[in-house]
C-alpha cells in the first residue's frame, strides 16, 4: 500500500470516529426543573401541615378561654340552727343520727333541709329547743315558730357575740340578763362560775351580786350566783 493510500485510510477512520462521537446520545439525567418542583411540593406539604396544627391549637385555646356556664338549680329551703350550750369543749351532739348535723363543743351552726325538719323533731331536739341551747335562726314561718315554741321574744337568747363574751361584757350583762330565757340565764350563771373557779380577773363582786338578785326564783330563792358571792365574800374577809 502506497503512502498516499495509507493517508487516505487514516483520514477516513478519523472521519468515521468523529461521526460516531456525534451520533452517541448523551447520558440520561433527571432534569433540574423536576428536582426543584419536588422540593417545592414537599415544602408546601409541610407548610399546610403546620397551618393545620396551628389552627387546631388556636381552636383549643379559644375553648379554654370561654367561660363555663353552670346552670344551678334553685336551692331547696333550709332551716338554720344555732347551737350554744355550756358543755365540755369535746362534747358532741348528733342530730338525725348524724345525717342532719353534728356539733362539737359549746357553739356551732348547721342547716337542715326543710323537708327533713319534722323528722329531726325528736325528744332530744325538742329538749334542746326548750332549753334554748338550740336556736332556730331562720327557715320557719311565724305560724311554724308558734307551733314549735320557737317564736323568740326580743333579747330572749344570747346572740353569737354575747355568747362568746359573756364575761367580757362586764356590767352590760345586767341589761341583757333579765330578758333572757331560763336556759340562757343558766348558761350565764355557769359561765360565771367557771370563770370564778379559773380565777378570772374579770369577775367583779358588785356585778355578781346584782346578777344574783336578778336570778332569784322559787326554785332557787338565794340566787343562782350565790356560790360565787359567798366565795368573793370570804376572799374579801380574808377567809380561805
Amino acid at each position: 500500500m502506497t503512502e498516499e493510500t495509507k493517508t487516505e485510510v487514516v483520514e477516513e477512520k478519523k472521519t468515521t470516529n468523529r461521526k460516531h462521537r456525534k451520533a452517541k446520545a448523551p447520558a440520561e439525567t433527571k432534569p433540574v426543573e423536576e428536582k426543584k418542583d419536588s422540593e417545592m411540593d414537599m415544602l408546601n406539604s409541610q407548610i399546610e401541615m403546620y397551618k393545620k396544627q396551628l389552627s387546631e391549637m388556636m381552636e383549643a385555646m379559644q375553648k379554654m378561654q370561654q367561660p363555663n356556664v353552670v346552670t344551678v338549680a334553685p336551692t331547696a329551703e333550709k332551716v338554720h340552727f344555732l347551737w350554744q350550750a355550756e358543755v365540755a369543749d369535746d362534747n358532741k351532739v348528733i342530730f338525725g343520727q348524724g345525717r342532719l348535723g353534728t356539733v362539737t363543743g359549746k357553739r356551732g351552726e348547721f342547716y337542715v333541709p326543710k323537708s327533713e325538719f319534722t323528722s329531726m323533731m325528736d325528744e332530744q331536739c325538742r329538749f334542746f329547743l326548750d332549753k334554748r341551747w338550740l336556736i332556730i335562726l331562720d327557715g320557719l314561718t311565724d305560724d311554724e315558730r308558734e307551733a314549735y315554741g320557737v317564736n323568740y321574744k326580743e333579747g330572749e337568747y344570747l346572740d353569737r357575740e354575747a355568747f362568746r363574751k359573756i364575761i367580757e361584757m362586764g356590767d352590760e350583762i345586767l341589761n341583757i340578763y333579765p330578758k333572757l330565757c331560763k336556759g340562757c340565764k343558766d348558761m350565764v350563771a355557769q359561765r360565771y362560775l367557771e370563770a370564778y373557779q379559773n380565777d378570772s380577773p374579770l369577775i367583779k363582786r358588785e356585778t355578781v351580786i346584782k346578777l344574783n338578785e336578778m336570778s332569784k326564783d322559787d326554785n332557787c330563792p338565794r340566787g343562782y350566783f350565790m356560790p360565787i358571792v359567798e366565795g368573793l365574800n370570804r376572799e374579801l374577809e380574808g377567809i380561805n
